[in-house]
């Protein structure tokens, strides 16, 4: 048997929490690769550019104080700054005052059109007599001089030596109307005011001018040796007009800054810090994500394993309690705990243990109580375990008697025992139960009893042991009533051949009764035919009595006044005598033809219903044709009744059918209507309907008498079934209807009747009838 690799519920918890944890710490380096790492690095970012736009905000205001300061000097005078060839000594002083409060001022200088100087001021603190010199100097080759002239607004130079003091300065030419006003600007000044955010911790801040020459930097040798650092990628793309991100390598260190472009002066400002320093909110997040997963951990280890620790010791009272009910021991105290879980498992563990114990109180009840079933328990030697109060009565040994004892030490033969251990051993080894199977022992009474036995195994208490469970039941009087069921069978045998004998002489019996029945049902049936006959051939002759009485008459009147007219004539015939003899030969004459066309025309008819109704033969007809004759061999019995026969047939209708049978039904149909719906009353009326509806004839005969009686409407159709028995009544005319329309005629015939609201026969069958009969049907349509 293969073991199967079990798990403590700690070990369990914790690799599930392993795994919850991997893949936590996989989700956090996802989200820190992806998106705080990215983030970190883009507030840095800004934080660094923001550095750079303040360092340059710095240069740009002393740029706007002196734009501002140079627009004011311009309009100190309403005419102009230059007047004469000479600065205006108004707008003079109001220059020296500027230049010597305002820092930022080195000169301030007015040209003439020629570019020649025409007066200067410096600061207070400058040697001017040493400078004076300069006046009347030419500066018509300066750049930004140049620049002014090209137009008429104020220009800004790139730095420069100043003409008049020999320092490096950054000038602001304004067009005046008859010169120009230049103010330098001392480029030591315009780096001093950026030099301060240098000195902030680890900011480094660089200063180039227009061609990434260093104007400032921590270096002060920078500056003297006019280091040129426009091929670093930051200050490069700066220069080139767009804001630039990078690194530099400046003094020996690595720094992460941002580049920003001082578009007047055409410089750059780059603001950066140490590469560990610019990565500190980076490592920042590191540090605190992965201080924030450790504890996560820890706390989470701990937690689980006290959880683990809590459930298993609450899982180890379950087993307990579940190895104690295992034993049979259903009064152990079961366990208790607030773990929700846990709690619905010790609850079912309650109500499993209670189940157990009323099925195993069940079957030992059904064991104990049953009085038929007796149940013994054998161990794998054949030695009785448990042993049943009703194996005690059918064995009678008592269960002291029996348990540890094989069956040889109480009812078997030695080779009955050993065919016992064998089916034993097979069971073991197949799993099969044996049996059903009956088997004779002796009890302890000594007296053979027969018993219908099974046996079959169960688990044993003990892992692997096998138990063997033999149910039996007593047979012994079931055997002894099949010993006389037996007697009884080999008598009844002998009775039934004998009664075999009997019955076949009554049926031979009831076969000649029935044929004969069937021959005098045929009897009657040419009987009816017969007596169909006799009635049309009466009713022919009283037809026929008429018009040939009629014509009889005619010529022996005709002979008369002939035997009269030849006696005249022997004795003289007159004019008069002749005409009248004329007379009576014409209407007589006109008598004896109409009567005798009447005849014939009755003839005819009659002829040819009498061959069709005995021969049967099949043709194409009209039905109102065949309807009208059928009519006219009825006269006779219509004339003596005070009923009237009313006929709905369209002309058209034509048939390829049997008009024989179709007559004959038609006849039936009315006779059974005047002689049992309409007999009796004073008057009453037999209606005929005929419609063709698809491929069908539909034909209704029905009438307004007394009606038929629901629980005799089932019957009218069954042979010899008539309300006029011993009254000339044969019961075979709707027997004969039903067969020919379901016959011949291939069709089928219902009946409608309400009891005092007379009777309808429906007759449906095909324009074309079949070219074979159709097997006639025993059950014919209900009544509706």
């Amino acid at each position: 048997m293969k073991v199967v690799r079990t798990l403590s519920i700690r070990r369990l918890l914790v690799g599930q929490f392993a795994l919850v944890l991997v893949l936590a710490i996989a989700l956090v380096v996802v989200m820190m690769v992806a998106w705080r790492l990215p983030l970190a690095r883009e507030q840095q970012r800004h934080e660094q550019q923001r550095m750079a736009a303040v360092v340059a905000q710095q240069v740009q205001g002393r740029l706007d104080v002196t734009e501002l300061l140079t627009a004011m000097l311009r309009g100190a005078h309403p005419a102009g700054p230059i007047e004469g060839g000479l600065v205006h000594p108004q707008v003079r002083r109001f220059a020296q005052q500027l230049a010597d409060q305002a820092i930022t001022f080195q000169a301030i200088y007015w040209v003439g059109p020629d570019g020649l100087v025409i007066d200067f001021v410096l600061p207070f603190s400058l040697d001017e007599p040493a400078v004076m010199a300069r006046v009347g100097a030419d500066l018509s080759n300066l750049p930004v001089l140049r620049l002014a002239a090209q137009g008429q607004h104020p220009v800004w130079s790139d730095q420069y030596l100043s003409p008049l003091m020999g320092l490096p300065v950054v000038a602001l030419a304004l067009p005046l109307p008859n010169g120009f006003m230049i103010a330098e600007v001392s480029v030591q000044e315009l780096v001093a005011a950026t030099a301060d955010w240098g000195a902030h911790g680890d900011l480094l801040v660089l200063l180039t001018d227009g061609t990434g020459e260093l104007l400032g930097s921590p270096d002060p040798l920078d500056p003297l040796h006019r280091r040129n650092i426009a091929n670093l990628a930051p200050i490069a793309h700066a220069l080139g007009g767009t804001q630039a991100h990078g690194r530099i390598d400046h003094l020996g260190e690595t720094f992460e800054g941002y580049a920003l472009r001082i578009d007047r002066l055409g410089w750059v400002a780059f603001t950066g810090q140490p590469l560990l320093l610019a990565r500190t909110g980076e490592r920042a997040a590191i540090v605190v994500t992965g201080l924030t997963v450790l504890f996560a951990i820890g706390f989470g280890l701990l937690l689980n394993l006290l959880v683990s620790t809590l459930i298993g010791r609450h899982l180890k009272r379950s087993v307990a309690y579940s190895d104690a009910v295992a034993r049979g021991d259903y009064d152990a105290a079961p366990p208790h705990s607030r773990i929700t879980e846990v709690q619905r498992l010790e609850h079912s563990l309650s109500r499993m243990a209670q189940e157990i114990r009323r099925r195993e109180q069940q079957l030992r009840a059904i064991i104990d109580l049953g009085p038929t079933v007796a149940v013994q328990i054998y161990d794998r030697h054949s030695r009785v375990l448990d042993w049943n109060p009703a194996t005690e009565r059918i064995l009678g040994y008592s269960r002291e008697q029996a348990l540890g004892k094989r069956p040889c030490d109480l009812y078997y033969d030695a080779q009955q025992q050993a065919d016992f251990e064998a089916i034993l051993a097979r069971i073991a080894e197949t799993g099969v139960p044996f049996g059903p199977f009956e088997g004779a022992l002796r009890g302890a009474d000594g007296n053979l009893r027969w018993i219908y036995s099974t046996t079959f195994s169960i688990p044993g208490p003990q892992e692997g042991e096998l138990q063997f469970v033999c149910m039996d039941i007593d047979i012994s009087e079931i055997k002894r009533l099949e010993a006389e069921l037996r007697s009884l069978n080999s008598e009844l045998e002998d009775r039934v051949q004998q009664r075999t004998q009997s019955l076949e002489q009554a049926n031979n019996e009831l076969q000649r009764t029935l044929n004969e029945l069937r021959s005098t049902q045929d009897r009657l049936v040419q009987a009816d035919k017969l007596a169909a006959l006799g009635s049309l051939v009466a009713g022919v002759a009283h037809e026929l009595n008429t018009p040939i009485g009629n014509a009889l008459m005619a010529t022996s009147t005709l002979q008369e006044s002939l035997r009269q007219f030849r006696e005249r004539l022997q004795q003289g015939l007159r004019r008069s005598e002749l005409d009248a003899f004329v007379q009576q030969v014409g209407t007589a004459d006109d008598i004896a033809t109409r009567n005798l066309e009447r005849a014939a025309e009755l003839i005819s008819s009659f002829k040819q219903v009498a061959v069709d109704q005995t021969s049967s033969q099949r043709r194409r007809f009209e039905l109102a044709e065949v309807v009208h004759e059928i009519l006219l061999t009825l006269q006779p019995v219509l004339k003596r009744s005070p009923f009237a026969v009313e006929v709905q047939v369209p002309s058209g209708i034509w048939l390829d059918s049997y008009p024989g049978p179709l007559g004959q039904v038609l006849a039936n149909l009315i006779q059974n209507a005047l002689l049992h719906g309409l007999q009796g009353r004073p008057s009453g009326c037999v209606r005929i309907d005929a419609a063709v509806e698809g491929e069908h004839l539909r034909l209704s005969v029905s009438d307004d008498g007394k009606g038929i009686s629901q629980h005799l409407q089932d019957r009218v159709f069954e042979p010899f079934f008539t309300t006029r028995l011993g009254q000339g009544g044969s019961g075979l005319g709707l027997h004969i209807v039903h067969n020919l329309v379901t016959g011949v005629l291939g069709g089928r015939i219902a009946l409608q009747s309400n009891p005092g609201h007379g009777a309808r026969f429906t007759i449906q069958c095909p324009l074309l009838a079949p070219r074979e009969a159709a097997p006639v049907s025993d059950n014919p349509e209900p009544a509706a």
